[in-house]
Formats: C-alpha cells, structure tokens, sequence
C-alpha cells in the first residue's frame, strides 16, 4: 500500500475549487495543515467532503473516514482488554493493532526523513 492509496482520487477542476474551499474551512476550524494532502493527515478528507461530512464538536470526523494508519484506529476496552477496529465498527485482533502501530511508525520516519 502506498502511503497515499486511501485518498479517493482526483476531482474534475472545478469539484477540486470546490473541495479546496472546504478543505480551508475545515482546516481553519480543526486547526491542521492547509495543505490536504499532507502526509501526516489521518483522514480521507475527499472521502469526507463527497459525503458531506462535517467535524463534530470534538473537531473530528466520523471515524470511517480514517485512514488505516490513524493512532486511534484501534481502541482497547479498559474493562475486558478487548480491541476494537473504529474505522470499520468490529472486534479486531491484538495482532491487528501491533502490525498497525509498526507501519504507522514506518509511515511517519518517512515523512520526518523527507
């Protein structure tokens, strides 16, 4: 998987105006990079404005919209220690999260070597 596969592609030129202006919003709200494509994102946010998904009061997006390297893609439950996919809503694996946590790790020495 190259590190950009989860964006859901280009737009025509005029869509591509149109996300941009979101995109600045949204970025002015949560307070992130103006660039969209930048690779220390977690978040299909073209995937997000297709949908017409806004932030939350939290200033997040629906989880969904993660990208699989997102540092809290997978949570553990405190009571039974259970792990739990929040992009794709189901149980997972211990060894899910340990594989994720490495190539994220990977993903971000990357951009940082850059």
């Amino acid at each position: 998987m190259a590190i950009l596969d989860f964006l859901s592609g280009p737009f025509k030129p005029e869509e591509d105006v149109e996300f941009l202006d979101w995109y600045s919003r949204l970025a002015d709200k949560a307070d992130i990079s103006p660039d969209p494509d930048d690779p220390r994102h977690y978040y299909d946010y073209r995937s997000a404005y297709e949908e017409g998904v806004t932030l939350d009061e939290s200033r997040h997006l629906p989880s969904k919209f993660k990208h699989d390297l997102h540092p809290n893609r997978y949570i553990i439950d405190k009571e039974d220690l259970s792990i739990y996919d929040t992009k794709y809503e189901k149980p997972a694996k211990f060894e899910d999260m340990v594989m994720q946590s490495f190539q994220r790790k990977e993903h971000e020495e990357s951009i940082w070597r850059k």
